[in-house]
């Protein structure tokens, strides 16, 4: 439950910080959070079966990922296919939170 927590807090602080504040403190509280739900996602796929934890490891890295190209392509002021990321980026949270409440 924890997980889903911490993936709630990024994805807040991740969106907020591409999409309404743009600041560096901003950006490294966002890169700092990722970090800190990176190592919860490693510890927690640790505890799981082969297949299942790196499906759980690879879906929390892709998350992650997601949010910091949507930075970088908001950075970069190129907003054609963001939405196709923000998209993308629920759907991995939504299949996240089925895997974790699923085991």
């Amino acid at each position: 439950m924890i997980i889903v927590l911490m993936m709630l807090i990024y994805l807040v602080i991740g969106y907020s910080t591409v999409m309404i504040m743009r600041n560096r403190t901003l950006d490294i509280l966002r890169l700092i959070s990722g970090a800190a739900f990176m190592l919860m996602i490693l510890i927690y796929s640790l505890s799981l079966v082969n297949p299942t934890a790196v499906i759980v490891f690879v879906l929390g890295l892709s998350l992650m990922l997601s949010i910091e190209i949507a930075a970088f392509k908001e950075n970069k002021n190129d907003r054609d296919n963001v939405f196709l990321i923000y998209a993308f980026t629920a759907m991995f949270a939504a299949v996240l939170i089925i895997m974790i409440f699923t085991n």
